[in-house]
C-alpha cells in the first residue's frame, strides 16, 4: 500500500477508494461511539516528503493530543488521530456524556477514553480497506500522547526513513455541525499491498 511515481491508474483508483471507503467508515465508527452525527470536511491523497510530514498534524511547536497505533497483516504502517488540547476534552465529554467544560486535565480515564476513540477509528479504517482489499489488517493497541506537533511527528517518521524518504499520507478533517470540534486523521502505510481494480469494481490482491 506504498505510493510510488510507477504506480499505474487503476492502483491509484484503488487507493482512492479504499481510502474515501476507509475514511467514511472511520467516521461512521465515530459518530456511533459518541452518540453525535460527525462529517469528513477534507480528505486528502498525497505524497509527502519525510521532512514536511509535520505540518500534517500542525506546525512544529503546535501542543497536540494524539492517538497513535501501529497496523500490521498484509502490509503495516501508523495511524495517528490528533487534536488540540481543547478539542480533545471536548470529545472526552461528548464520549462520557457529561457536559461541556467538565474534562479539563487528562488522567487515566480520559487517555483511556481517547484510547478507545482512536481505537474505534483505526479499526473501522482498517476493516473497511482489508474487506475491499481482501487482506488482512490488524491494530495495534493505542497509545496517547501528548506533546508538540514536532516531536509526535518526528518519533512516527524516525521508523518510516528506515524505509523511504517520502510517504504516501492520508490526511482526514472531520467535525460537527453543532460543536466546534475538528480532528485530523492520519494514515501512514509502510508496506506494500498491490491492488488492481476487477472489472466489477472490487479489489483483488496481485
Amino acid at each position: 500500500m506504498t505510493y510510488s511515481k510507477t504506480s499505474t491508474s487503476s492502483e491509484l483508483l484503488s487507493w482512492t477508494k479504499m481510502a474515501r471507503m476507509g475514511s467514511t467508515n472511520a467516521i461512521s465508527g465515530l459518530s456511533q461511539m459518541l452518540n453525535e452525527e460527525l462529517k469528513v470536511t477534507a480528505l486528502n491523497l498525497e505524497e509527502i516528503s519525510i521532512r514536511n510530514a509535520t505540518g500534517l498534524v500542525g506546525k512544529a511547536d503546535d501542543s497536540v493530543v494524539a492517538v497513535y497505533l501501529l497496523f500490521s497483516g498484509n502490509t503495516t504502517g501508523h495511524i495517528l488521530l490528533t487534536f488540540r488540547p481543547q478539542t480533545a476534552f471536548e470529545l472526552i465529554d461528548m464520549a462520557m456524556g457529561v457536559p461541556p467544560g467538565s474534562t479539563k486535565v487528562l488522567g487515566e480515564m480520559e487517555r483511556s477514553v481517547l484510547g478507545e476513540i482512536g481505537n474505534i477509528a483505526g479499526t473501522f479504517f482498517l476493516n473497511a480497506v482489508a474487506d475491499y482489499a481482501n487482506s488482512c489488517l490488524m491494530p495495534s493497541p493505542p497509545v496517547v500522547v501528548t506533546d508538540m506537533a514536532g516531536a509526535i511527528m518526528g518519533s512516527v517518521i524516525a521508523e518510516v526513513l528506515q524505509r523511504d524518504k517520502s510517504a504516501f499520507a492520508i490526511r482526514l478533517t472531520f467535525g460537527t455541525s453543532t460543536r466546534q470540534i475538528e480532528g485530523r486523521f492520519l494514515v501512514l502505510p509502510s508496506g506494500n499491498v498491490n491492488v488492481t481494480v476487477a472489472e466489477h469494481g472490487e479489489a483483488k490482491n496481485k
